[in-house]
């Protein structure tokens, strides 16, 4: 049976050591897996590409364990073995494994596919997954976001629009007082799905505010698309 690998070099960010992603790729090959490097596993969730189905029934190496897992469980997906190379370099992921390798040299062809990898403009896959065992159903996030990402599907708050999410922004992930809503390209823990201590901790912060500051936002997209169509 193949030993089957799915590595995400996450392109559009620098928090993923590329090199080490190479690394760790070169010396899975030598000890006889099937190594695929996906340029970002976000941007698969978000388009529902079929390869999903796949790549769940690999081992997968990418970011924060609670963050892929949910990732792939929003489509439908139950994730078998995730390694975070986000906090591990090469050699630490290989030892976790249980694999005696050493994991020292980059295979150029691994290389030069993952400077390859850039993401087209504005396809950054920035939308919020929910954490189903930490979620209390409270509708914070849906109640506070204004651009349609969410919505009550059987009773239960769902994330059904996540390409209408605002790039860099997890402003509802922070009204959330369970941490339940993950954004996984975001910096700090726990909102990107890491774990809480030493994280951030501006969890339960003035919602009124956000929702002020997001409806200002909304409505100065408003006027942009407005002003777009008058001159069109």
């Amino acid at each position: 049976m193949e030993k089957k690998v799915t590595i995400c070099a996450c392109a559009s960010r620098d928090f993923v050591d590329k090199k080490q992603v190479a690394m760790l790729a070169t010396a899975l090959i030598k000890q006889g897996y099937v190594v695929e490097v996906v340029e970002d596993l976000c941007r698969m969730v978000e388009l529902q590409l079929p390869q999903l189905a796949d790549v769940a029934g690999t081992t997968i190496v990418a970011c924060h364990e609670r963050a892929v897992r949910n990732l792939l469980k929003y489509r439908g997906y139950e994730a078998s073995a995730v390694y975070d190379i986000r906090q591990k370099g090469a050699a630490d992921i290989i030892q976790q494994m249980g694999i005696e390798a050493e994991a020292n040299e980059a295979d150029e062809d691994f290389v030069r596919q993952i400077q390859e990898m850039e993401p087209e403009p504005g396809e950054d896959a920035w939308f919020p997954v929910i954490d189903t065992e930490r979620c209390v159903n409270c509708r914070k996030c849906h109640d506070f976001c204004l651009f349609g990402v969410y919505t009550i599907e059987d009773n239960k708050v769902r994330v059904v629009h996540p390409e209408n999410c605002k790039n860099n922004c997890p402003a509802c992930a922070r009204t959330c007082p369970k941490t339940a809503i993950i954004f996984p390209k975001y910096s700090l823990s726990p909102i990107n799905g890491g774990l809480e201590e030493g994280g951030e901790q501006a969890i339960r912060i003035d919602t009124k505010t956000l929702y002020n500051q997001a409806l200002r936002e909304r409505l100065a997209h408003r006027r942009a698309t407005a002003f777009k169509i008058d001159k069109g």
